[in-house]
């Protein structure tokens, strides 16, 4: 017997609020708008869907995004490949059992679902994720031909099962990926059976773009946050001082940044090695790291710091054999498992032997910030001049201490003062220790020649 959660226990059917229930031969999937996406894709695809399912074993719902390619009025296929998704670990468990899965389809919905649905929280049921992003407990109904639950604020719901006993037999694709390519090879899915239709009245059928030219700008954009989510919580679990994650729209996930502060010299070959295995060992395949003062965010100061933070010698990290996705162009396959090299770029100055001029000489170009403050008495040459002497001699200057220190008096006066005192000065180089990037410039000591 398969497990049903207490807590769903006396929920109001789907039949409350709904204007039609489709079932028997009334079934008929051409009554929702099919068209074709991509211009090489296998048939019609309903693919802004949430795909419900429960686990056999523990009772909990899992619920993700997946993809349905039109058979016939009332069967698709579903793409369950990746060993790694959920229902496809639910359905060999049914397999197993001799039955077919109970699935209810999810079109459309609110975004905040649609990101709730890629979270992962092991030994969690998916409606108390999804309540966790509402900050209150999931509101759900029962389904009309099974005891699975789908949100109350559905707009559509494709009830069926998906056929576990006849096999993953059925040739399903190619379609245009979120990758902004076609994937490998024609994948064999399992076939879902329709049984039931229930829509709202006035019901709205959703509809994302995915893929193209842009796919950074599609809908599968919402996964970035989860995949960001799952490498910051790594890092921080890993003790790394992570400040920021990012996976920018036009990398298609496999593409991550993060921003860090280093404070041993292995951090950054650490924190890479995490990035490209933590996130369901699939993504990213490409890993930056880069040190506090970069924007990682932008996408200037990223090219920047990879133009002249890197040593392609040193700071690359390449590990074999490693796990991806199906999809993935490069292995042209249709099938896991699949596995090929991910590579990361360490964009940090290196920590060797300390805190040194290393450091500064790294250190990003700035302008110095400020203007000239009001109400400052005037002062003539020969007094900045003394002034002047004697603040040099209290401890080496920058030039842009002095020019603060003399801030407001006319920059001829202070420029011809300087250059009176320049032929008793002397330059050091500036070794205080105040990494990571406020050295300011070498230093003018007094009585050095």
């Amino acid at each position: 017997m398969i497990p049903s959660r207490p807590d769903f226990n006396n929920l109001p059917s789907r039949n409350e609020g709904i204007a039609q229930i489709l079932k028997g031969s009334d079934v008929d999937l051409t009554k929702l708008p099919l068209f074709l996406h991509h211009e090489h894709d296998g048939n019609a695809y309903i693919q802004d869907t949430s795909v419900v399912s429960r686990d056999p074993d523990t009772g909990l719902i899992n619920w993700g995004i997946y993809r349905l390619m039109f058979r016939s009025k009332d069967e698709t296929n579903v793409d369950m490949r990746n060993d790694s998704h959920k229902a496809r670990i639910h359905a060999r468990k049914y397999q197993a059992r001799g039955i077919d899965m109970p699935v209810a389809v999810v079109i459309g919905g609110p975004a905040l679902d649609k990101i709730a649905s890629m979270f992962t929280v092991q030994n969690t049921d998916d409606w108390d994720v999804l309540g966790g992003f509402y900050g209150a407990p999931a509101k759900v109904v029962k389904c009309e031909t099974s005891d699975l639950t789908v949100p109350a604020n559905a707009e559509i719901v494709i009830e069926g099962r998906i056929m576990t006993t006849e096999g993953w037999v059925f040739d399903e694709g190619p379609y245009g990926e979120f990758t902004g390519t076609y994937g490998g090879g024609l994948p064999c899915n399992c076939r879902l059976k329709v049984d039931c239709i229930t829509y709202r009245k006035g019901g709205i059928y959703q509809h994302a773009t995915i893929g193209g030219l842009h796919p950074g700008r599609t809908d599968m954009a919402v996964w970035n946050s989860t995949i960001e989510a799952d490498i910051f919580s790594a890092l921080k679990s890993a003790g790394i001082q992570v400040l920021d994650v990012y996976i920018p729209g036009n990398g298609s996930t496999n593409v991550a940044y993060a921003r860090i502060k280093t404070v041993g010299g292995g951090d950054a070959k650490q924190a890479l090695g995490i990035m490209l295995t933590c996130s369901r060992q699939w993504l990213p395949k490409i890993a930056y790291v880069f040190d506090e003062d970069v924007d990682i965010f932008d996408p200037d100061r990223v090219m920047w710091a990879f133009a002249w933070r890197f040593d392609p010698g040193r700071d690359t990290l390449i590990l074999p054999g490693q796990n991806v996705l199906p999809l993935e162009p490069m292995c042209n396959a249709n099938k896991p498992p699949v596995n090929l090299s991910k590579i990361g770029f360490d964009c940090t100055i290196p920590l060797v032997g300390g805190f040194d001029v290393l450091s500064f000489a790294a250190c990003k170009v700035t302008p110095p910030l400020g203007g000239a403050p009001s109400g400052i008495a005037g002062m003539s040459e020969d007094d900045i001049a003394t002034s002047m002497e004697s603040f040099i001699k209290e401890a080496p200057r920058s030039w842009l201490e002095i020019l603060t220190r003399f801030s407001g008096q006319p920059y001829p006066l202070v420029y011809r003062a300087f250059g009176r005192l320049r032929h008793r000065l002397g330059r050091m180089a500036d070794d205080r220790p105040t990494y990571p990037y406020t050295l300011s410039d070498s230093c003018f000591v007094e009585g050095k020649k």
